[in-house]
């Protein structure tokens, strides 16, 4: 009985030296019981595990549940490398023991907003690190628990001499690594035509993106020379779809002096795709040539995550940097719900169900813009007033013409401001651009119809223009008048003036329509150029009641005239001006027209004129939910509108404050 007890006490102290090993380790978890129980069948595995030092990368149950290769003794091999490391000491690869020693690659990033960093084996995210166990000899073991389960290259004919292949040994024996379905003889054969073998493998660590067969269906295969095959390679870094930093864009091999690609990595939302959302890559060829034109190319990753020697290859639906389609023919992709990049989907369906003319057009012109609203912008727009636009096929055409500009305009156009307003298909409007932000984190913005969108992919390329997918439908309108001047810096100083006063409250009643010219900035600061006292009283916060007597002149309540409504009210006239009745006063409407830029193109001007102030539209149809906006590039005053006494605005206050109670009395 007391040896019993001395043997009892003395395997005690043994385990508070040595611990448990990784299979105890294993076994003492319920959430890794999965992976334990076929540790458990396999004796080299399990008697690695219980007696030799070691890192093991154990799968969660929902993992194994969801992979759907072999489990085999080749599959837990490579979880397993035989070596004890932290997450602190893993660096980029860890050498793994399944035969040939393949690498598993490491990624280390930020969480954004945080001072932390999240860590990936291949494609799998660890959820848990530096689980210590110990073996009976002393030896270190590290167990990290990972939310995927890792998938190795091996070939299917279990052929040692294709073991631990790199990208090129992968691409030549494609057949043998269970890729027959997704043939990618075309790129290869391409690869060997421009003598670009030594980059496929070169030994390091990159990202090697291959474009499969079906994808040269609609590409000259000449087209796809040494550039274009460079501007598939990242070198010098591995990047898993899961732990891309997405929309992030990283230099390809094709970056020097004349031509500069880089590629960015997308998980784009598809409904009906597995887990939800569908990976992409695009290209963007941000500097080219007469071969090789600027823009952006898309394209599914249809296998991701394919780890080789030397990096990790995905297998994407058509190749990149090479633009293939006009513009017609790129929408014509998103016609089946099979179509993976289908941000635009909505769109489409759209245009070819409602509006077939605008696709005619489309086809018709030269270079364009094309600002396509995504799937979310339809989703998110109010349901009925969508409904009614396409139930009027005018109205719509009037809209979808508003996304489209009879030239090329880039992101660097916006960026670089060298583009600030363009004029659209639809001849009354125009787009306005912005960039906000830092260069390297810089948002770009459009507004059109008075609607705010965000450019959320630009420079998708077309042979004969470029796309833009925007996050909003432009020339639906979404914010009351108010909501609009409060919010839009060309219309910041009139919006100042007329919360002075009860000006500004009216704009908010959307029971009413008005419509608004409403002076820009520059119409201010012409004023407090040339009339200085009089700028001062109407913003220095003491003459609210003239500051919105100024205002009315300005404000039409009960209809909200776009651009078309006034000419048409000017044609109606017969007359080289119209009057039209504000709350306050009278304006006369003019329509002049000028030479445009080019022979035989006619420009329309619109002026509002007031007791020999001329004012001109500047920025029509600025469409809001109860009314419309109209910028112009005067201030409809006179000095002598504001220049009041103090005694006589003492009077006007107290009369209106008569008034006010008379008003209320008469209400009881």
């Amino acid at each position: 009985m007391k040896d019993t007890l001395y043997i009892w006490i003395f395997g005690s102290l043994l385990s508070v030296v040595w611990g448990e090993n990784l299979y105890e380790l294993l076994q003492s978890r319920s959430d890794l019981s999965q992976f334990a129980d076929l540790v458990t069948k396999d004796e080299l595995v399990l008697t690695l595990l219980k007696f030799r030092q070691g890192t093991l990368f154990a799968p969660t149950n929902d993992a194994i549940q969801m992979h759907r290769g072999p489990k085999d003794s080749n599959f837990l091999l490579y979880h397993l490398s035989n070596v004890a490391l932290t997450l602190d000491k893993l660096e980029q690869s860890v050498t793994s023991e399944l035969p040939g020693n393949p690498p598993l690659w490491v990624t280390r990033r930020k969480i954004p907003e945080s001072e932390d960093f999240e860590h990936f084996i291949n494609n799998a995210k660890v959820i848990e690190a530096d689980v210590k166990g110990t073996t009976q000899s002393q030896e270190q073991q590290v167990l990290h628990i990972i939310d995927e389960a890792l998938e190795s290259t091996v070939p299917v004919n279990k052929d040692s001499s294709l073991s631990n292949p790199d990208a090129l040994r992968l691409l030549e024996k494609a057949n043998a690594f269970g890729l027959s379905g997704m043939q990618v003889t075309d790129f290869f054969q391409r690869i060997i035509a421009t003598d670009r073998t030594k980059i496929f493998s070169t030994p390091g660590g990159s990202t090697f993106f291959i474009p499969v067969n079906k994808g040269f269906e609609t590409v000259s295969r000449e087209k796809v020379d040494s550039k274009v095959v460079d501007g598939h390679v990242v070198p010098g870094a591995v990047i898993f779809t899961r732990a891309s930093i997405p929309g992030r864009p990283i230099k390809t091999l094709t970056f020097g002096d004349n031509i500069k690609v880089t590629l960015a990595m997308n998980n784009d939302s598809i409904p009906g795709s597995p887990g939800g959302y569908q990976p992409s890559v695009q290209s963007n060829t941000r500097s080219g040539d007469y071969n090789h034109p600027k823009g952006v190319v898309i394209s599914s990753i249809v296998k991701a995550n394919i780890p080789v020697k030397n990096g990790v290859v995905h297998l994407i639906e058509k190749p990149l940097v090479v633009i293939d389609k006009d513009m017609v023919n790129f929408l014509k992709r998103f016609e089946g719900i099979e179509e993976r990049n289908g941000r635009l989907q909505e769109f489409y369906k759209v245009v070819k169900d409602y509006a077939p003319d605008f696709m005619e057009e489309i086809t018709r012109a030269g270079e364009l813009t094309l600002f396509a609203p995504s799937n979310d912008a339809f989703i998110n727009a109010d349901q009925d007033i969508l409904s009614r636009l396409l139930a009027n096929s005018e109205k719509l055409r009037e809209v979808l013409q508003l996304h489209l500009v009879r030239r090329r305009v880039s992101s660097d156009d916006i960026e670089l401001r060298t583009v600030v307003e363009v004029d659209t298909a639809d001849r009354h409007r125009k787009l306005y651009f912005n960039a906000i932000g830092q260069l390297s984190n810089r948002t770009l913005t459009v507004e059109g119809g008075g609607v705010n969108a965000t450019i959320v992919q630009g420079d998708i390329a077309a042979l004969n223009g470029l796309v833009h997918i925007v996050d909003k439908i432009l020339g639906i309108p979404s914010a009351s008048m108010l909501d609009k001047i409060l919010s839009d810096p060309m219309m910041s100083d009139s919006a100042t003036l007329g919360s002075q006063s009860g000006f500004n409250l009216r704009l908010g009643d959307t029971n009413r329509k008005y419509t608004y010219f409403v002076p820009s900035n520059d119409a201010w600061l012409k004023i407090q150029r040339n009339h200085a006292s009089t700028h001062k009283k109407l913003f220095m916060g003491g003459f609210g009641y003239q500051s919105e007597q100024a205002l009315e002149h300005h404000l039409l309540i009960g209809r909200g005239m776009k651009i078309a409504d006034l000419e048409e009210l000017f044609q109606n006239s017969k007359s080289d001006r119209t009057q039209i009745q504000m709350l306050r006063g009278r304006l006369n409407l003019r329509v002049e027209k000028t030479q445009g830029d080019e022979p035989g193109d006619i420009k329309q001007d619109y002026y509002i004129e007031r007791d020999g102030i001329r004012a001109r539209v500047i920025r029509p149809d600025v469409q809001c939910t109860n009314g419309v906006i109209h910028v112009i590039d005067e201030v409809l005053i006179h000095p002598r509108d504001v220049s009041v006494s103090s005694s006589s605005t003492r009077e006007l206050s107290v009369l209106a404050s008569i008034f006010s109670s008379v008003l209320a009395f008469r209400s009881l």
